[in-house]
């Protein structure tokens, strides 16, 4: 009997949320790796692929403020200190050279500091608020969303998958249908897809400890079992549904793989492949039978949006900045209802909805008001629906307004400086001549400052290397005072 082989969006099950590919393998398995978050464990992982298109990474553009953020209100983090220590006493490790200077611990490298995931050792996940970052792809196991209580039959699905030879199981009705574990290929990744054993135990929550001989203990293992291992609810679809209910799982569709003619994603006329309730065919994964939507209208509602990717991740603090986001699903029609999305950020303290200037069912734009400093969560809103969250880091204004200089006196006035660099660790910040050479610091505020140079002479170019990026602007003699 010829093989049943469905498709399904990805579910939160993993460490990482990465962008929305191009990959495509249609009908899977494995599952087309193009929304939601990529089937694969963190210790997989290299920095390169932390910062390839990684919603909340991306780039060391993204990274350098959001941690030089860390330094600011409510967190004041000192710059250096030891960043595997608990609590992290600061980012930059220094260690003697052995002539009496310092050197800095390489902090290029996410992984050396960042040896275990850190996304599951947060209060929010250690609280069960899995949609915090994952949105409404999951549902949080402590909300009292619906799970069915009524006797499992024929149509529901299965933690693995079920066939009528169990020699040569026909890959329907349940998760394995589509999640199954592969190695990387052109039509599915880059990485290794791996099994939904490893990608839920590679998330760290949990992790048991044992030892030889003694059986498992269980602790937070429960939150995915219902009991031990061997006992007949160690794999109940109905523990899994703590996370992955009824609700969350009928609202994952992708358009990719349609041309998208309107401004909707529809439920059940989408081509197969892409996402849980885009085709029978899908439904057929799940389920092992056909559901017709023409009787029986999708439950969907709004479906859930997904972040991939947005124009900038540093805003300018205190004024407006257009913003691009770009990602799926940002509108869909179901059950005649159209549902569009707005665009949320908030900072445990300021908080902002925007609605778009511009919205398509990929891309949103929108104007952001003015925001103090500080690192942001976005997430895309629709209906009773969140994305994956994003992080925004609003910095100063970096700017130059003048810099004069009087005999090897240079005043450099401006804005976004930021806090003065040390005198004592060669650090890369400061003020620099043209041939590269750094200026003796007198004073450093976040407005003002005053360094000493032999090099730099009206005519030649300061730059100022701040915490926040280099700005430069030419030195002009200062005017000369008058005698009264």
């Amino acid at each position: 009997m010829k093989k049943i082989l469905l498709s399904m969006t990805l579910t939160a099950t993993i460490v990482l949320g990465l962008a929305v590919v191009n990959w495509a393998k249609v009908p899977p398995p494995p599952v087309n790796q193009n929304g939601g978050i990529y089937d694969t464990t963190f210790s997989a992982l290299t920095r390169a692929d932390c910062l390839q298109g990684a919603p909340c990474h991306v780039s060391d553009a993204v990274l350098v403020p959001r941690h030089h953020n860390l330094t600011l209100p409510p967190r004041q983090l000192s710059c250096y200190g030891d960043p595997t220590a608990s609590p992290v006493t600061g980012c930059h490790q220094l260690i003697p050279d052995g002539s009496g200077g310092f050197t800095f611990a390489d902090f290029r490298n996410c992984l050396n500091c960042h040896s275990k995931t850190p996304h599951h050792i947060t209060t929010a996940a250690q609280q069960q608020d899995c949609k915090f970052c994952h949105g409404s792809f999951i549902d949080n196991p402590l909300d009292n969303h619906y799970i069915p209580t009524y006797a499992k039959s024929s149509v529901t699905p299965e933690t693995k998958w079920r066939g009528n030879n169990p020699a040569v199981p026909q890959n329907y009705g349940g998760c394995m249908a589509c999640h199954q574990a592969a190695l990387a290929a052109p039509d599915v990744g880059p990485k290794d897809i791996k099994s939904n054993a490893d990608t839920h135990h590679g998330t760290g929550l949990g992790a048991p400890t044992s030892v030889t001989g003694q059986p498992i203990a269980v602790g937070d293992c429960t939150w995915c079992h219902g009991g031990q291992p061997g006992d007949p609810t160690f794999l109940d679809i109905r523990t899994c549904e703590r996370c992955h209910g009824v609700k969350s799982l009928h609202n994952i569709q992708n358009p990719q793989g349609q041309v998208v003619t309107g401004p909707n994603v529809v439920p059940g006329a989408m081509p197969l492949g892409y996402g849980h309730v885009g085709n029978d065919f899908d439904c057929w994964g799940c389920h092992g039978t056909f559901k017709k939507y023409a009787t029986d209208p999708s439950p969907a509602g709004a479906i859930v949006p997904f972040v991939s990717d947005v124009s900038t991740r540093a805003l300018i603090a205190n004024k407006q900045n257009a913003l691009t986001i770009t990602g799926g699903s940002f509108t869909n029609q179901s059950n005649g209802i159209d549902f569009t999305s707005s665009v949320t950020l908030t900072n445990g303290t300021t908080t902002v909805t925007v609605q778009p200037t511009s919205i398509t069912v990929s891309e949103i734009q929108a104007n952001i008001p003015a925001l103090p400093v500080g690192t942001y969560d976005l997430l895309v809103v629709k209906g009773d629906k969140q994305s994956n969250l994003t992080r925004i880091a609003v910095i100063p204004p970096l700017a130059i307004t003048a810099a004069t200089v009087s005999g090897s006196t240079v005043t450099i006035t401006g804005s976004g400086f930021g806090k003065a660099p040390p005198t004592d660790v060669s650090t890369g910040l400061g003020v620099f001549a043209p041939d590269g050479s750094q200026c003796a610091i007198v004073y450093w505020s976040d407005t003002k400052i005053v360094v000493t140079s032999t090099v730099l002479k009206a005519g030649s170019t300061a730059t100022v290397k701040s915490l926040y990026g280099p700005v430069s602007r030419i030195v002009t003699a200062a005017a000369k005072k008058t005698k009264r």
